[in-house]
């Protein structure tokens, strides 16, 4: 049925979904049908397995991809061309459980520019257990967010040599957030202590979003001074933060505003470190349900929010009518206790 179709040459926005077909329609395979298009959205197409030539697409914008099991790469040689470029316009793409995705082109692939992304804003990448790395990545990019991701380092460059993070992460000169949840083998596989920290990095992070934080420990996280949000969450495993870890709050105590502890079912500590964030503003807890006391707060703390579950001994401290530490939280204009 989908063969039979003839889309207008005016179409900007294709969606897809449940297609069941292994290969694309044939109208697809040639780009003349689909030049114009802006937006492509494919989802829960189990079958399918090449994807159509979205490289060639110069008006592109945004492309998602999601449950589609059997793609193992996102782009082809085509025309006998093993060097163009790719993607001119594409600003958003979106991969989600796509689960024998390897890699990002075929063999033999190579950008004029050396990034096949030139206008990348915003990369989301969920649940690809088989990805190898990164692809080069433009300066422009200012989101990135990695979930589920099988990787034991991160590496912006299509090459079979792992380069350092502070060498990998740094080239996006506009990454304002960045997120890494659910990517163990990032943290086990050791190569963060073995990192020096590089002059040449220069991280300028708005908002960073992570569920361990042994990333801190990572270059260029590492070394960063620019941060003013950051949010830990969605880790059943961790009980306390790690000393390095805790000392870390130390290179953003005059930037961070905002810190979010969120999910995190056995934590029992957070950072004493915590007192010397001279910036901070506000601070977020949300079913940390193991937390008994908080740490010594600093005098800047404007509003401090606890919700979710919460541990009876925490509830009983911090109550408003005669909690024995309620007084250790007095300076705080705003406070909004709400224990499940």
């Amino acid at each position: 049925m989908l063969d039979n179709l003839q889309p207008p040459k005016c179409l900007r926005n294709l969606s897809i979904e449940r297609y069941m077909g292994a290969r694309s329609a044939i109208w697809m395979s040639n780009v003349n049908p689909i030049f114009n298009l802006e937006k492509i959205e494919f989802s829960n197409c189990r079958e399918w397995e090449t994807l159509l030539p979205f490289g060639q697409l110069p008006f592109l914008k945004r492309l998602t991809l999601i449950e589609m099991p059997k793609v193992k790469c996102l782009e082809s040689k085509f025309n006998g061309n093993d060097k163009y470029h790719a993607f001119p316009s594409l600003e958003v793409l979106h991969i989600s459980y796509l689960d024998a995705l390897e890699d990002w082109f075929e063999a033999g692939v190579a950008a004029e520019d050396g990034c096949l992304f030139p206008c990348l804003t915003h990369l989301f990448l969920l649940d690809c257990p088989k990805l190898k790395e990164l692809p080069s990545l433009p300066s422009k990019l200012k989101r990135l967010e990695i979930d589920g991701i099988g990787w034991t380092t991160l590496n912006f460059c299509s090459n079979s040599n792992p380069i350092p993070l502070a060498d990998e992460i740094r080239r996006p000169a506009a990454l304002r957030y960045l997120s890494i949840t659910n990517c163990p083998n990032l943290i086990s596989g050791g190569r963060y202590r073995e990192v020096e920290t590089s002059n040449n990095c220069h991280l300028m992070l708005g908002n960073l979003w992570i569920s361990d934080p042994s990333v801190l420990l990572m270059e260029p996280l590492r070394s960063i001074a620019s941060l003013q949000e950051l949010s830990i969450s969605l880790n059943d495993e961790l009980v306390s933060f790690p000393n390095e870890a805790a000392e870390w709050f130390l290179n953003i105590s005059s930037s961070l505003c905002k810190l979010n502890y969120i999910y995190l079912a056995s934590l029992q500590s957070l950072p004493s470190s915590l007192e010397s964030l001279s910036a901070l503003q506000e601070l977020y807890i949300e079913g940390v349900p193991m937390l008994r006391e908080l740490p010594k707060l600093p005098p800047s703390l404007k509003r401090l929010t606890i919700i979710g579950d919460c541990h009876p001994e925490l509830k009983e401290r911090y109550r408003e009518d005669g909690g024995s530490d309620r007084h250790k939280i007095a300076h705080i204009p705003y406070i909004d206790i709400r224990p499940r």
